[in-house]
């Protein structure tokens, strides 16, 4: 199934009319998406274009509005493409087509060297790139100049709509388009030639350093969690691309390298780091040799914080409800206790549990087994009708309400924040 991205402009209507053409023949699920920014006047006019347009070629059609907000930092252009993209990643498919040509490319690896880019920038748009876990970016036309789908659409009568805001150059891609690019073609012919073949040179190389990026991060999660003693093996440059790959696979967005590098420092100046990196998504926090990666309100999808009826009950049922399982353990609690009214909740610190000898505080047991300081406000407790603590998720039951082979309350995501387990 491909969805195209049409915005009524020559290049997606040329590659929607293409596309069509190859329906029957190749088996093509095919299906059209317009976003709507609502930034230019004639905005309505263009959605109606399209709804017409597709229509005629019997392709549905999904008319997507979004906000785009005046005062990004991302600017109105970068902010526009962050609303489109998130709408092709929504996951009504596997497979969002764009119409970006050769000139778009080259426009591209332009933006990125005015900026300052580095190699993943200046490497600009590859043909076919995972979006998410279940769609793909896919650009067929980037092989091809804009002039032959102009000339594409006139020798098959396709109308499409003129977005005047492409003449402005005010915004830099427009100059480069309009005034800079025609200027240096002048002086040099073959500039298209060059920076799409530098492009592909560039791409190559992006993919051995992909490669060795996935190569380093094996070894430095080797054991499932961000080592950070095993990261330190690492030469300077490898250590700042395994960060940024980090945080990448955590989705907690691109951090300026200045940040990388101010983190990478305090993880490399102490023996024993600790300490909390801010990014644009989320933080990471650094603890006894490890690196946890916490997107922005990682705390509200836990079920026990937000105090509904769920979370009291019969045992069995609110642990189902919440996303808990039970294992077995030499000592847990006993199946008596299951069928009793309890409640989930965080753990406080003045919560206490009862030992075989003696009484010990929650948050103390939390320390004994190397919890991060910044998970335990959230850790999940069972307590009984009069609060009465029962189990402390994952790590210890009390020895008034557990006995031989019994249960053990886990949260499956709480695993990797038990640094130092211990049989009890």
């Amino acid at each position: 199934m491909i969805e195209v991205a049409l915005s009524g402009g020559v290049d997606s209507v040329v590659l929607l009319h293409a596309l069509n053409a190859l329906r029957e023949q190749r088996g093509i699920v095919l299906k059209a998406v317009h976003v709507h920014h609502g930034l230019n006047e004639q905005a309505d006019e263009w959605a109606d274009f399209c709804r017409t347009y597709c229509i005629s070629l019997g392709v549905p059609l999904r008319v997507e509005h979004v906000t785009v907000k005046p005062n990004s930092r991302l600017g109105i252009e970068g902010e526009a493409r962050k609303q489109r993209y998130r709408v092709f990643s929504d996951g009504l498919n596997k497979v969002v087509a764009l119409a970006h040509h050769q000139n778009d490319q080259v426009e591209t690896f332009m933006l990125a060297a005015l900026r300052g880019g580095g190699l993943r920038a200046l490497s600009a748009m590859p043909a076919l790139r995972a979006l998410s876990a279940d769609v793909y970016i896919w650009r067929p036309f980037l092989a091809i100049p804009r002039a032959a789908l102009e000339q594409y659409a006139l020798e098959n009568g396709l109308d499409h709509i003129e977005d005047g805001s492409n003449e402005d150059s005010a915004f830099l891609r427009n100059w480069l388009r309009n005034e800079a690019l025609p200027m240096w073609r002048q002086r040099i012919p073959n500039i298209d030639r060059h920076i799409i073949s530098s492009i592909q040179s560039l791409q190559n190389e992006l993919a051995v350093l992909n490669e060795i990026v996935e190569q380093d991060y094996a070894a430095v999660c080797e054991n499932g969690l961000f080592d950070i003693e095993r990261w330190k093996l690492l030469s300077k440059p490898r250590r700042f691309q395994q960060l940024l790959h980090h945080a990448k696979l955590n989705n907690l967005g691109i951090p300026r390298s200045e940040s990388v590098e101010n983190f990478s420092r305090i993880l490399e100046a102490a023996e024993n780091p600790v300490g909390e990196w801010s990014l644009p998504k989320g933080k990471m926090y650094a603890y006894r040799q490890r690196l946890f990666a916490c997107p922005n309100g990682w705390e509200q999808t836990f079920p026990w914080l937000r105090n509904e009826e769920s979370d009291k009950g019969r045992l069995k049922d609110i642990l189902l409800k919440n996303g808990f399982t039970l294992d077995s353990r030499l000592f847990g609690i006993c199946e008596e206790m299951l069928e009793e009214s309890c409640v989930i909740r965080a753990a406080n610190t003045d919560d206490v549990i009862e030992l075989a000898v003696g009484r010990k505080n929650v948050w103390k047991i939390l320390q004994e087994y190397k919890v991060p300081p910044f998970v335990r406000r959230y850790w999940p407790i069972v307590t009984d009708s009069q609060n009465r603590c029962i189990a402390i998720a994952n790590i210890l039951v009390s020895v008034h309400y557990g006995c031989r082979n019994g249960s053990m309350v886990v949260f499956s995501k709480f695993n990797q924040f038990v640094l130092e387990p211990k049989q009890r």
